[in-house]
This record gives structure tokens, sequence and C-alpha cells, in this order.
């Protein structure tokens, strides 16, 4: 960003991730959204001073939070108040520390004064509502400064963030194994059988590729069967669309044993344990939404959760647009192998595609033809 227009700059980029554009209540929900952020702001000030220092996150947490808040700002005054960024007094990059730290008081006053706006947008007052925006503006620049944050670098911080779920051009991040020999990389296009089998009084799911068996049977593991069993789609459409798996590694033996460093950070124990804890959390939330049947997105909140999961391994650099994919391709599949139940799976990491074939489907191509055999071009 220009060192001298960083703030219009943002906002123009910000307008281009505005999805309540058009709506016929678009100042309103912007409104609600900025003052939603503005307590995620104070709520960090109340954490910081409860914690102490027992809370070293707080710096990052504000760096996040005001930059969600300045994307509503800026949105907001460019439909309420044209004009009003040009005329704002915008601080400097550099940060003098504040002599006694965050106060409470002035992030009351910021929480005070992003309600007066949210009052006067419900009053359809917009004239009111420059004014009330310019004080906001004020006490955004005090918080910054208590908090030793600038607020160009979090104008930054969010712009990334957005192009990372909204990018203007979608192009996958290459194979985090490219460079290495094909029997260390995960395979480019493979074919894999899930079967459903019974097991006492519970349904087990049976992994088998080129007709062995590999993997453990799968159960539910739960009192209320929810299809978990299946779960395993989960690791191969993070292989598809993430090109990321360190179980799919470990069920292929396709970890990276040439580099050490690498097979130990990126393609062990606590990596797979990281991958399916991400699996799990996800899997919680797709409960309550009924597998994410009929929704085209994932909210931000969750995908942002995901990538504090998998801070540290290569998988972060990934942007959170292909997690999206990998989570909603996943959860089709998913969906398909339960009402099955269970089906052929073909994974094409050169396509990034994840395909669907019905056990019935697959005895009928299947005549004459050889056992599916693992590509890698």
């Amino acid at each position: 960003m220009n060192a001298t227009r960083w703030l219009p700059e943002f906002a123009a980029t910000a307008a281009k991730t505005d999805h309540f554009a058009g709506k016929s209540d678009h100042a309103a929900l912007l409104a609600a959204g900025m003052i939603g952020e503005a307590g995620s702001v104070v709520a960090e000030l109340k954490k910081k001073r409860r914690e102490r220092d027992a809370y070293p996150v707080y710096h990052e947490k504000m760096v996040e939070e005001v930059g969600d808040f300045l994307w509503y700002f800026v949105r907001l005054v460019a439909v309420v108040a044209p004009g009003l960024l040009d005329e704002l007094q915008v601080p400097g990059d550099g940060i003098i520390p504040a002599a006694d730290g965050p106060q409470l008081m002035g992030h009351l006053d910021f929480g005070a004064a992003v309600g007066e706006v949210l009052a006067a947008i419900s009053s359809s007052n917009n004239g009111d509502a420059g004014a009330r925006l310019r004080r906001v503006w004020a006490l955004l620049t005090v918080i910054c400064h208590d908090a030793e944050i600038s607020l160009r670098a979090v104008a930054e911080r969010n712009t990334a963030k957005t192009r990372s779920r909204w990018p203007d051009k979608k192009q996958y991040a290459p194979l985090f194994d490219d460079g290495f020999s094909v029997e260390e990389q995960l395979p480019r296009r493979l074919r894999v059988d899930f079967l459903e089998r019974a097991r006492g009084t519970q349904r087990a799911v049976i992994l088998r590729c080129n007709d062995i068996n590999f993997g453990d049977r799968l159960t539910d593991n739960i009192e209320d069967p929810d299809g978990y069993r299946f779960h395993d789609i989960f690791h191969f459409s993070y292989a598809v669309h993430l090109g990321w798996s360190p179980v799919v590694r470990a069920l292929m033996r396709t970890k990276r044993k040439s580099n050490s460093k690498i097979d130990e950070a990126q393609d062990g124990a606590r990596a797979g344990i990281i991958e399916e804890a991400v699996s799990a959390i996800v899997f919680s939330r797709a409960k309550q939404l009924k597998f994410f049947e009929g929704l085209d997105h994932v909210d931000l909140d969750l995908l942002k959760t995901v990538k504090e999961f998998v801070e540290g391994f290569e998988v972060e650099a990934v942007p959170l647009w292909q997690w999206e994919t990998a989570i909603l391709d996943g959860y089709r599949v998913f969906r398909e192998l339960c009402a099955g139940p269970g089906g052929r799976v073909t994974l094409d990491l050169i396509e990034r595609r994840l395909s669907y074939i019905p056990h019935a489907a697959n005895e009928e191509r299947g005549k004459g033809l050889p056992s599916p055999l693992r590509g890698t071009t």
C-alpha cells in the first residue's frame, strides 16, 4: 500500500469483498457488523487487564480485531458519508509506546461512539452518522496508539486475509512435495473403495485400494451414529485441494524420509494429530449445518480457527479459499458416501478433483477392467 494513500487503497480493496452490497439494508448490516467488531476490540482489552502478563497474544489479537473493525468502518463511510475518508487525519507509522498501557475508559468511549453511529443509521440520519464516524476514527487512533499497533499495518494484514478468502483469481498453491521423488509424493491419482460392513450392532468402514485393505476399520465411535466412519474422505479432500495430509501420507507410506527435518516436522505424528483435530472441529460444526448441504461457503470464524490450528506447519501457507474448497468438496462426497452407503472415490491432485462413484456403477464399469492402479503423473 502507498505510504500516503493507504487508507483509500484499503477502502477500495474492501469494496471488492463487500458481500452485503446490493441489499436494501446494506448500511444497517455494515453498522451491525461494525458494532460487533467494536465489542471484540473492547473484549481484548478486558482480557488483557484480566490476565495481565498471562495473555501474550493480546497484540496479535488486537491487530486481527482492529483490522476487521476497520473493514466495516471504511465500508460504512463509503455508503453513508462519501468523501469523509479524504478528510480523516491518518496517523503515521511511528508507534510511540503508551505511558500507562491500554486504558479502559478510552475503549468504553470508543464502544459508546460506535453505538451512536448505529443509532444514527437506524434513524436514517446519515448526516449525523458522518459526524459520529469522524469521532469513532479519532478514538480508534487512540486505541491503536495504546495497543502499540500501526493502523496501516492493520489494514495490510486485513487485506491479506480477505484476499486469502476472496482472491481476484483463484490459483492453487503448488503441491508441497513437487520436488520429491515419486515414492515420497502424495498419490497424484488414486481410487479408493469405501466399503461399509456390519460389525455387531455397528457399521464399520474399510478402505481398499488395489484389492488391498489399508488403514483401520472405522466406526462412528459415538452413541448417536453420525457417519463419522466415513471421515477419511476429509483427509483425501485435504490431499486433493491443499496438497497436504500427513494422515494420507502415513496410510500410503509416502512420508518424505529423504529430508529428516520435513519427515519429522511435517509428516510426523504431531502433524497427523493436528489434521485429525481439524477434521473433528469442522465435523462438529458441520453436524449443526446438515453437513453443509445446500451451502456454498464456510463461515470465516471456522476458517480462522482452522488456520490457527495449523500454524507452524507447511499448510499454513495455503489460502483460506483452498481450505473452504477442501471442506465443502469433502462434505459433498461425505454425504454421498453416507447415502451410498459407501462407494468408490477418485482423487486427482493434478486436476484438483474429487469424484464419487456408487458401488453399483463401479461393478458395471469394472467389467473386464484391471484393478485400480495408483497414477503418478
